[in-house]
């Protein structure tokens, strides 16, 4: 079954989607919808007959964010063409980013069982954030340049245009962070990512070494700098290098909960999940994802 998002990538996934239509030859479902609520209704009664099907979404983090919790420990597999913004999802599986490869590695059928993260009721597959990223996305996600920017192919710049309108105004706050049950309080915390895969925020490496399958998350903590190292470390975040410096703590892990001092907003694969505090939790192998071979 195809799942189309209408409107991620600001009309993207419906453009691919007529690309590859004419190319497909085995039989085929298809969900076309512009609300997360309609797929989900259909990707759902359509498990319900074929539960060892396969679920390919054309679309962003988003949409394959709805599909988790009905994918999450089932016999269906998801594949993804991505057609969105960040395509973090994507970016994180080594999944092309032209829609004709994506198709032939769905058509490759290379299954892989990956690791998902749960908090607030609900998986997450690439990260969630808290604090400074978080407010990013958000700004990101709501500002009037986001459309400008996917309709130019440039979905990182919106990012990188977050980066700078939440640099502005944020303050960062203390932190208790307990990881599988030690708790260490942390003075300036300006973010917080638990990560299953290494980048996110349209392919900033925040966990570099973060990998899907090896049944722990990664988790960064930027704390106890000023705002001048923090503008220094956002150069080097893009390309995972900012592990190194000090006021970087990677910590690993299964269960972990972040308490700000005061509450702040939580994104995960780029979507509102709620507010702080918050539980997440590692569940092993819980999804089957079509991947390339060689990952």
């Amino acid at each position: 079954m195809f799942v189309i998002n209408g409107s991620a990538g600001n009309g993207n996934a419906l453009r691919v989607w007529k690309r590859l239509e004419p190319k497909l030859e085995h039989p085929y479902a298809v969900c076309l919808s512009t609300s997360g609520e309609e797929a989900f209704e259909q990707v759902n009664h359509h498990l319900q007959l074929y539960p060892k099907c396969t679920i390919i979404v054309i679309g962003g983090d988003g949409t394959i964010h709805r599909m988790l919790s009905l994918l999450a420990g089932s016999e269906a597999a998801l594949g993804i063409i991505p057609a969105g913004s960040g395509n973090d999802t994507a970016r994180g599986f080594g999944i092309p980013k032209r829609p004709e490869k994506a198709l032939k590695v769905i058509q490759d059928a290379h299954i892989r069982s990956i690791d998902l993260l749960y908090a607030y009721d609900t998986w997450t597959l690439t990260a969630l954030a808290t604090g400074f990223d978080a407010e990013v996305a958000h700004a990101a996600d709501t500002s009037w340049y986001k459309s400008w920017c996917n309709r130019l192919g440039l979905g990182s710049v919106a990012y990188l245009l977050g980066i700078i309108h939440t640099l502005i105004r944020y303050k960062p706050v203390d932190a208790v962070i307990e990881v599988d049950g030690q708790s260490t309080q942390y003075k300036q915390v300006w973010l917080c990512a638990v990560a299953n895969t290494s980048t996110y925020g349209g392919g900033i490496r925040i966990c570099p070494d973060a990998a899907s399958n090896d049944g722990q998350f990664d988790l960064c903590i930027v704390h106890h700098a000023s705002r001048l190292k923090l503008m220094l470390l956002l150069p080097t975040v893009l390309f995972g290098r900012h592990t190194r410096l000090r006021y970087v703590t990677i910590k690993r892990g299964r269960k972990a909960r972040i308490e700000p001092s005061v509450p702040q907003l939580t994104i995960g694969d780029g979507e509102e999940a709620g507010n702080t505090p918050f539980v997440a939790e590692l569940f092993p192998s819980k999804l089957r994802l079509l991947v390339p071979a060689d990952r």
